[in-house]
C-alpha cells in the first residue's frame, strides 16, 4: 500500500469501504462494523514495554499499513483523523472504564472515544473497547433507550442511575451499558461536554502503556468480530463468542499462539517478539 496515498483513502482500503463515503447514518455505521472486523484491537506493544506512539502517521502505519492491533487511543486517533478528513464532524472524549468493577473512587479518565455530529444529532462512534466495544454507533440523545447494534443491545443512562458510588462518577454524565447474560452492566462513563485535548490524550496514553498498575503493562488482550463472533484472547485462553455461547481454548505453546494471532485476528506478527512474549505470559 502506498504512503502517497491520503489517509482516508488508506483507511477505507484497509477496511474493504470501496465506495464513496455519504455523510448519512447508514455509512457511518458501516465504517463502524467494517473497521471492527479489520483492525484488531490489542496491547501487545505496551505488555512488552514497548513506547505507543500517538503520532497520526505512526498509528496509521502500524494499523493500516503493518497488519498490526492497536488499543483505544490508537483506534480513536485515527478514526477521529479520518472521518474529520472524510468530512464529518468529529472529536474526542476521554471516559471512565467501570466494567467489571465496583469503584469506589473515580477511575482515571483513561478510555477514548470518538463523537461525531451528524445531521445535529451526536452519535458514539467507538472502536476501541475490546470484547466490548458497542458495534453500532448510538445516539447520544436516546438516554434510558435500548439500542441495537448487530450484537449486543446497548444503552446510555444517567450515570446517577447506574449503581455507581457518586463518589467513583466525578464529572461523568452518561454510562454507557450493554446486556450481557440478561444483565444490563456497566462499561465506560463520558461527559459528552468534555472534549478531550492532546495533552489530556497523551497523560492517559502513558499512563495505560507504561504504568506497573495499567491493566495492558500486566496482562495481553487481543479481540475482533470474525465470522460473525467475538473473539478475544486473554493472556493465553482464547474465547470464542457466540450468540450459543462461549467457547474456550487454551495456547499452550508458542506455536500455538502465533498461529491465533495470525488466522483467527488477522495479524502480521513479523515484528513481534513471540518468545518474549510467551516468556512474559508464563508468569501469568
Amino acid at each position: 500500500m502506498s504512503n502517497t496515498m491520503t489517509l482516508s483513502a488508506r483507511y477505507l482500503q484497509k477496511i474493504g469501504f470501496d465506495r464513496e463515503v455519504q455523510h448519512t447514518h447508514a455509512d457511518l455505521q458501516e465504517l463502524l462494523i467494517r473497521h471492527i472486523q479489520s483492525i484488531p484491537f490489542g496491547n501487545i506493544a505496551p505488555f512488552l514495554h514497548q513506547t505507543v506512539s500517538l503520532d497520526i502517521e505512526d498509528i496509521a502505519a502500524k494499523l493500516l499499513d503493518q497488519g498490526r492491533e492497536g488499543y483505544c487511543h490508537e483506534q480513536n486517533i485515527l478514526t477521529k483523523t479520518v472521518l474529520l478528513e472524510l468530512g464529518f464532524e468529529a472529536f474526542n472524549l476521554l471516559g471512565r472504564v467501570y466494567y467489571q468493577n465496583m469503584h469506589l473512587h473515580a477511575p482515571p479518565r483513561t478510555h477514548l472515544v470518538t463523537m461525531v455530529k451528524l445531521d445535529q444529532q451526536l452519535y458514539l462512534f467507538d472502536p476501541g473497547f475490546g470484547g466490548m466495544t458497542p458495534t453500532g454507533v448510538l445516539a447520544i440523545d436516546q438516554v434510558n433507550q435500548i439500542q441495537q447494534t448487530p450484537f449486543e443491545s446497548f444503552r446510555l443512562i444517567d450515570v446517577k442511575d447506574a449503581g455507581v458510588a457518586p463518589s467513583a462518577l466525578s464529572e461523568m454524565k452518561l454510562m454507557l451499558q450493554a446486556y450481557v447474560k440478561e444483565t444490563w452492566i456497566n462499561i465506560y462513563a463520558f461527559n459528552p461536554e468534555q472534549i478531550a485535548v492532546d495533552a489530556d490524550i497523551n497523560l492517559a496514553n502513558w499512563y495505560v502503556s507504561t504504568s506497573p498498575k495499567s491493566l495492558f503493562t500486566n496482562h495481553l488482550i487481543v479481540s475482533s468480530i470474525q465470522a460473525g463472533q467475538r473473539k478475544s484472547l486473554s493472556n493465553q485462553v482464547l474465547s470464542e463468542h457466540a450468540p450459543t455461547g462461549t467457547r474456550k481454548h487454551p495456547l499452550e505453546s508458542e506455536v500455538e499462539l502465533k498461529a491465533a494471532l495470525e488466522n483467527i485476528f488477522q495479524l502480521n506478527t513479523a515484528d513481534i517478539d513471540m518468545a518474549a512474549l510467551l516468556e512474559k505470559l508464563s508468569t501469568k
